[in-house]
């Protein structure tokens, strides 16, 4: 990505992205040079969107009209050079340039590269020739005057995370019967060769062996094999943060079956899992002085003959019995078995993602991440990377009150409590297998692990969350 300074003359970029503030902090010198191109193309200087030059003497115009008071600035200017590059590709331009507000931070000019690269992504590779789109060639961050300090670092920062979600994104996208649990592990270790972290596959006769049994558990009614990938970025060294990703590929809902509308969807599962390969890609590429563990159980939860069934009794790696209520309850299951085993490596603390409930969605639909912890300083960090990072967190109560839900009546805990607070009580079951000296925190990403329509940086469909929000937290604790 490169940066420039003043004010492009002729055809220097084809799409020019212009974040217009309506707090009076515009973008000084530039005001007036967007004014006479739009009077120049018979508009009325409203700044609206796109407007076609028309001519070869200056770029094509995505002004962005930015509601400063609505959300952070760098949140802003993600969103409209996210929006911006994503119009320049659908028409075609090879070239675009974000124009970075007069005075900006460093955050800001992370936040332009983060929408440039994010805006430019959709996954074209199951497509033929005639239906991909090509990306923009060129991505350029124009600075009014000369570039700050550490802009150049920012930006470069910005566009390693970007890269890295925008590779969780194609990971989640893909297809149920290509992104199997061996899949999983295979571009684990691929990413780790590349990137520089380590990455081992642990399969059934391994996980036999070391008693993960609710992950056995259930893969019993699929003919995929299950796998626990196990990552680590050694950074400075120490006690780990270890972050677990839920990673059902296909989740057909298991005996307990899903309705048949909307199932193609379920490839989606894996979400939580894909963006803990992307957290270690990413902390391994820009180098963070933590040490961070990644931890994924992989399965599909598919029904068949040998499937585990309503009313089973099984016993995880935590030597629990747990009352199967539900086999579509199967994500928490798998987690208690990573979990169990995520406590064994000291860690500083852990935190987990997952697809885990639809009841997240109707809590706080797609714009929140639902977070759950014991912890009130682990919760004060987080919410303060949501917000740096545009990822935002809504923390629920896990109050005492809640784990009855989960009482059985022949085991010691069943996995599911019915529909009321479906989220805060799969965040019980998954509290109960960790111990309380641990700082841990479940983040429920059902509502925001996808996207139905493209809006700001976000394309429809995969959103590859959780890369920006953990990193964020990860530097700031570092």
């Amino acid at each position: 990505m490169e940066i420039r300074t003043g004010i492009p003359g002729g055809r220097d970029v084809d799409a020019l992205i212009v974040p217009w503030f309506d707090d009076g902090r515009s973008i000084e010198p530039w005001t007036r040079q967007v004014e006479r191109w739009f009077a120049a193309k018979g508009g009325s200087g409203e700044p609206a969107g796109w407007v076609v030059a028309g001519r070869d003497d200056r770029p094509d115009l995505f002004v962005g009209r930015v509601d400063a008071s609505a959300r952070p600035r760098e949140e802003s200017v993600r969103r409209v050079a996210g929006a911006g590059v994503r119009a320049a590709r659908e028409s075609g331009l090879r070239s675009a340039a974000l124009v970075v507000p007069t005075g900006a931070s460093d955050s800001t000019w992370q936040a332009g590269a983060e929408g440039l690269s994010l805006g430019d992504w959709r996954y074209d590779g199951l497509r033929d020739a005639a239906g991909r789109t090509e990306p923009v060639a060129t991505r350029v961050l124009y600075a009014p005057d000369e570039v700050p300090g550490g802009a150049a670092d920012a930006a470069a920062r910005g566009e390693a995370l970007a890269e890295a979600q925008n590779a969780v994104r194609e990971l989640v996208t893909l297809p149920g019967n290509v992104a199997t649990p061996t899949y999983l592990a295979s571009t684990a270790e691929a990413w780790a060769d590349e990137c520089g972290f380590q990455a081992q596959a642990w399969g059934p006769e391994k996980l036999r062996q070391e008693g993960f049994g609710a992950l056995l558990a259930v893969s019993k009614g699929s003919a995929e094999e299950p796998r626990l990938i196990v990552m680590e970025h050694t950074g400075a060294g120490g006690d780990p943060v270890v972050i677990v990703g839920k990673g059902v590929t296909f989740d057909a809902g298991g005996i307990s079956i899903k309705p048949s509308k909307g199932m193609e969807d379920m490839k989606y599962d894996m979400a939580g899992a894909a963006a803990t390969l992307g957290i270690l890609r990413a902390a391994a590429r820009l180098g963070i002085p933590r040490r961070v563990i990644g931890l994924v159980p992989a399965t599909e939860n598919l029904p068949s003959g040998t499937a585990v069934k309503p009313g089973d009794v099984i016993r995880g790696l935590s030597g629990r019995s747990i009352e199967i209520i539900n086999t579509d309850a199967e994500g928490r299951l798998i987690l208690s078995d990573a979990l169990t085993y995520a406590q064994r490596l000291s860690p500083r603390a852990i935190v987990d993602m997952a697809t885990l409930t639809g009841a997240c969605v109707i809590a706080l639909g797609h714009d929140a991440i639902g977070m759950m912890t014991p912890s009130d300083e682990l919760a004060s960090e987080l919410s303060a990377a949501g917000v740096a990072s545009g990822e935002r967190v809504w923390r629920l109560p896990l109050w005492k009150e809640y784990r009855r839900h989960m009482d059985s009546k022949i085991a010691d805990i069943k996995n599911a409590g019915g529909r009321a607070a479906g989220t805060i009580t799969a965040g019980w079951f998954l509290r109960d297998f960790v111990d309380d000296a641990v700082p841990w925190a479940h983040l429920d990403i059902a509502g925001t692990a996808w996207a139905d329509e493209a809006r700001g940086a976000q394309p429809d469909g995969a959103t590859g969350v959780c890369v920006r929000l953990i990193h964020e937290w990860l530097r700031a604790r570092a």
